[in-house]
């Protein structure tokens, strides 16, 4: 379900290679620390020094979509590898690029063929470390991060702690964009709803209105929505409902959300929506990709997504149909107009790590280093053509595990941003990022570029995903997860076991193969299969009563 990063494999593949791994190199010694540049003042300078003779590092990727490439590059070559060789003689090398990253990972770790760096979910770095098979980063990581890189950890030491066991650093969390990333919105096609002379949703009903008049005006089906249910799961929170998520109950016991009676009353309307024909009728066979393919075809007109509608499926959806075919956000509202609640989760969700083979996991710190410092003081360090290079059109989101974020930078950024949009004046500007945001909104608003969509629809936009995200943090109209920081070992062993009973459970209920008393019987097989003994252990990890 929603952050559900695993398949069942995983724990398999695990399982089975705990048992035989030796716990260290492969019984060779560790390599000898590589010469490297020194400061002005003589010291070595460990965070940003480029060695003297050459590094080579593996690495594999996730395919990132939206990304535009000058002519001859793409996820394996491109100005960040070329910066790596140049600025610290790190050679990379990218054994594969996946649109189906965590399946291809699970063969890597079950036929123990890691590369050197790569990254990971919080329930993959807890198995990758019960399976001693990734190297414990806690020297390395305070020899070589940059002030800058220790600083993010300091801005949340959650995450940061989140990453070790025993006080030991196994993964370096990549951190995020602050909490204005997390609100979730119904998405609706602008230029249908325009020519209906539609006004905007007031209520979730109105959404289901809407959805109903685009059927009937262009046929199709009414919203977007696959078979995991992240993306309907947004809307439960106009019913009061907060699935996949921990939280107190009035007793102080801290309860899973998807097992709630307030989940009973999103089903039995999701349940009415699939027989009128508003839910994909195929969602239970298809993948976040078919969800998408459909709605870049301009074969439906509303998708509950996140804030990053914009980035995909928008750029594609913007190549395909045109800038008029965008989709616009709006507040998740309850049956009676109010505002729903949001459900804020505990934030970093992805991890660097080094495999127990790498011989130079500096070299990753490195290059996080570089990263942080291109994305947080490039302005004014760098030409303006060089962070272009570094940053626009996406190419600033395709390094991987090379990758690490301010958890400071959006709200600060946005409010920028939006200032500059308004007035003109940019001499407010202090990140690369903030450049980045408004060119590209400029760009759109001038020249309907594919590339910008995300930008434009996150930040610049009239209707923006930022803007509402803003009020709705600014105003407090979220409730926070008990669960802030890593899961307990019970929750890691049962987690995918238990998304599969409620997914499946749920489905049967929308579908109508099941009817709406059927929640009972999935809670109680959910709680059997482990859920009670997940409750337990967050309860005793997190102090619920």
């Amino acid at each position: 379900m929603r952050k559900k990063w695993i398949a069942a494999v995983m724990a398999c593949c695990l399982v089975a290679l705990s048992a035989c791994s030796n716990g260290g190199n492969n019984g060779e010694a560790p390599a000898a620390e590589p010469k490297q540049a020194v400061k002005e003042n003589g010291e070595v300078d460990y965070a940003f020094g480029k060695y003297e003779e050459p590094v080579t590092i593996h690495t594999v990727r996730a395919e990132y979509a939206s990304a535009q490439f000058p002519a001859g590059d793409d996820m394996s070559n491109n100005v960040w590898t070329r910066a790596y060789k140049e600025r610290f003689n790190i050679e990379v090398v990218t054994d594969w690029v996946t649109d189906e990253y965590d399946t291809k990972l699970n063969l890597a770790i079950s036929s123990n063929e890691l590369p050197d760096v790569f990254h990971v979910n919080a329930t993959q770095l807890q198995q990758l470390i019960e399976a001693d098979m990734i190297m414990d980063l806690t020297d390395v990581f305070d020899k070589y991060a940059s002030d800058r890189v220790k600083g993010y950890m300091e801005a949340d030491s959650s995450s940061y702690e989140s990453g070790k066991r025993d006080g030991k650093l196994y993964g370096i969390p990549q951190l995020h964009w602050g909490f204005i990333d997390q609100p979730d919105f119904v998405w609706i096609r602008n230029d249908w709803k325009e020519e209906l002379g539609l006004p905007d949703p007031q209520s979730i009903d109105d959404v289901k209105n809407i959805a109903l008049k685009f059927m009937e005006a262009y046929g199709g089906y009414g919203m977007a929505v696959d078979q995991t249910l992240d993306y309907l799961n947004a809307l439960a929170i106009a019913w009061d409902a907060h699935p996949d998520m921990w939280l107190k109950d009035q007793d102080g016991k801290i309860v899973y959300g998807s097992v709630q009676p307030e989940m009973k009353d999103a089903l039995a309307a999701w349940a009415e929506w699939y027989k009128l024909g508003i839910i994909d009728p195929e969602f239970p066979v298809k993948d976040f990709s078919a969800m998408n393919s459909n709605v870049v075809a301009g074969e439906v007109g509303v998708q509950p997504y996140w804030q990053w509608w914009g980035y995909n499926p928008g750029v594609d959806v913007v190549t395909n149909l045109g800038k008029d075919a965008v989709f616009y956000p709006y507040k998740i509202k309850k049956a009676d107009g109010s505002d729903a609640t949001q459900s804020i989760f505990f934030a970093n969700g992805v991890y660097t790590v080094v495999s127990k083979k790498s011989k130079h996991p500096e070299a990753a710190i490195k290059l996080l280093n570089f990263y942080a410092y291109i994305l947080d003081e490039g302005v004014g360090s760098e030409t303006p053509e060089a962070l272009s290079a570094f940053i626009d059109k996406d190419i600033a989101h395709v390094t991987g595990a090379f990758k690490i974020i301010n958890p400071n930078t959006d709200y600060e950024q946005f409010s920028r941003v939006s200032e500059a949009l308004a007035s003109g004046d940019t001499s407010a500007f202090t990140t690369s990022g903030m450049w980045q945001k408004y060119n590209n909104s400029v760009e759109f608003k001038k020249n309907g570029t594919p590339a910008a969509t995300g930008d434009y629809l996150q930040q610049g936009s009239p209707k923006n995903a930022y803007g509402l995200s803003k009020e709705i943090i600014d105003n407090k109209q979220y409730i926070e997860t008990a669960l802030w920081g890593a899961p307990p070992e019970e929750l890691a062993d049962h987690g995918s076991t238990l998304d599969d009973i409620l997914t499946e459970g749920f489905t049967k209920i929308i579908m109508g193969a099941e009817n709406i008393d059927y929640f009972d019987t999935i809670v109680a097989n959910w709680r059997s299969a482990g859920g009670d003994a997940a409750t337990q252990a967050v309860n005793e990890m997190y102090g619920g009563n």
